[in-house]
């Protein structure tokens, strides 16, 4: 075989290893990458408050640090000291429950089982009805390992506060020392890469962070005002999942469905009606308002985005998935006028 065939089989062999060994290495770094990712997040909702201070009230930019990280230690020990109690109690109580609506929810399939019955439906169908309730005490294991997961990852915060502080301090030297390694005829690609990072992350992280505070508040008052149980865990349960565009709602209503089908609470209509409304005034009015400038993306491409990013990194991959997918737009947007500003095109 010819010298040159060697070689490129060599270099071929060489670029399959080294991508292996990326991959491995990546695999086993993942929970620091996780805790970067977010302390990162975190760094872009807490920096347009050190731009603030430092721009309109003349902070210095150790004391503007200093008092937006102090600021968020705050929020933490607020959440902690007064919501996680009542969160634990309000979800001690749907667990020590949760028998209760195990057995109503039967007694709903088992109506709906004779109902379909009279119809004369297939023996495997009903089947397949009757087994959903055997599927409740795994969810509820399930439900109990995510707790306790949540409450191991506790730790992490400290690692997150550590990162977070410091990467606030450096953001914008960290963004120098990248521009820095960028070669000096792609300076301005580099600059623009950056701006478009800095809209999409930080308005869809800032903007998120209004959205979801008011859904949840909003979804928490009603639910307590029509009498609903445990409203105070559905709100922050609404307000957390509804970061998730399109899908989010509709994953925090099921608890309360499943909730209003017990007695002794509101109907399923009010209940679906609360939420409907919520999820509609929100598509019609907050998203528009707080992330239309940060995300101009259709919603098949939001929809394929958080498939894609829910299949890739899970929960942190369905946060991540818009904001990228954004990154990539305006990335390709941005490729397209500088081409046809080159070739004398108009641009679109």
């Amino acid at each position: 075989m010819p010298e040159k065939d060697w070689r490129q089989y060599a270099r071929l062999i060489l670029l399959i290893a080294v991508t292996i060994g990326f991959i491995w290495f990546v695999g086993r770094i993942s929970w620091v990458i996780q805790l970067a990712v977010i302390s990162l997040l975190i760094v872009y909702a807490l920096h347009p408050v050190v731009v603030f201070l430092k721009s309109y009230l003349r902070f210095t930019h150790f004391a503007s640090v200093m008092a937006a990280f102090t600021l968020f230690l705050f929020l933490i020990v607020v959440l902690i000291s007064l919501i996680v109690p009542i969160i634990q109690q309000e979800v001690e109580l749907i667990i020590k429950d949760f028998p209760h609506y195990v057995r109503q929810i039967q007694n709903y399939l088992q109506e709906v089982t004779e109902y379909l019955e009279a119809l004369g439906l297939s023996e495997d169908y009903l089947e397949a009805i009757y087994n959903l309730t055997t599927d409740l005490q795994p969810a509820l294991e399930e439900l109990a390992d995510i707790s306790l997961s949540l409450l191991y990852g506790l730790v992490d915060i400290f690692f997150i506060l550590f990162i977070v502080f410091y990467l606030l301090y450096d953001f914008e030297n960290v963004r120098k020392a990248i521009l820095s390694l960028v070669p000096q005829h792609h300076l301005e690609f580099g600059r623009e890469v950056i701006r478009i990072v800095d809209r999409n992350v930080g308005g869809f992280i800032g903007g998120s962070i209004i959205r979801c505070t008011l859904v949840g508040i909003t979804v928490g008052l009603l639910l307590h005002a029509v009498g609903m149980p445990h409203a105070l865990v559905l709100g922050i349960l609404a307000g957390v999942m509804d970061i998730i565009l399109y899908f989010g709602p509709y994953i925090a209503a099921a608890p309360a469905v499943l909730l209003s089908l017990s007695p002794h609470t509101p109907s399923l209509i009010t209940v679906l009606v609360i939420y409907v409304a919520v999820q509609v005034l929100e598509s019609l009015i907050l998203s528009p308002l707080v992330l239309g400038k940060a995300v101009k993306l259709k919603p098949i491409t939001v929809i394929v985005a958080l498939l894609v990013g829910q299949q890739l990194a899970g929960f942190l991959g369905l946060i991540l998935a818009v904001p990228i997918a954004g990154i990539g737009k305006n990335l390709l947007e941005y490729y397209l006028q500088r081409r046809d500003g080159e070739t004398g095109t108009p641009g679109s």
